[in-house]
């Protein structure tokens, strides 16, 4: 399991998949991560382990983002006010990385998040839809020992995500979660 980037229970304000129409001119078959509905300056940590490297994009793309990345894992959270880590630092799992922000291609403040799963340093399925980017909710742990997927709040336009389907390549079942 890896951690949620926001303690407590957050609220979704995109799902992965969702708004494919948007997302479109971008090559991908709908949003290609999660967004966290916060506001500007609320502390992100860091998912899981890895070294982390910071981009700043300027106001288009994801702004200023910081990916954490392992032999198995890359998380890019994007849209930040602030970066507390430098590129090539090492970072572990619930350690405070960075602020959220509006920063790069953005309508507001939140958080967002893309997860990849890595192998030999190469991203797997980069041709599934999403660039190589999976829905991992059911695998992602709240800090209060829940899942992202069916334990955070979601707005009104997000919950018609808990409703779609994926196919293997774009999401992570977990075979221990029972409805």
């Amino acid at each position: 399991m890896i951690f949620s980037p926001l303690p407590g229970t957050p609220l979704i304000s995109q799902g992965f998949g969702q708004n494919p129409d948007l997302y479109a001119p971008y090559g991908m078959a709908g949003h290609n991560g999660i967004d966290f509905s916060v506001p500007e300056g609320t502390t992100v940590y860091a998912p899981h382990d890895g070294v982390a490297t910071v981009k700043d994009e300027g106001t288009s793309g994801y702004g200023l983002s910081v990916t954490i990345e392992d032999s198995k894992r890359k998380s890019v959270l994007a849209h930040l006010s602030a970066a507390g880590v430098a590129t090539g630092q090492t970072v572990y799992q619930g350690d405070p990385i960075a602020k959220s922000g509006a920063s790069g291609n953005a309508t507001g403040p939140h958080l967002h998040w893309t997860y990849r799963i890595m192998s030999g340093g190469a991203v797997q399925n980069k041709d599934n839809g999403y660039d190589g980017a999976v829905d991992v909710t059911e695998f992602t742990r709240l800090w209060l020992d829940q899942d992202l997927h069916h334990d955070a709040e979601y707005t009104d336009d997000a919950k018609a995500y808990l409703a779609m389907t994926f196919a293997s390549n774009q999401y992570l079942d977990n075979p221990n979660r029972t409805a």
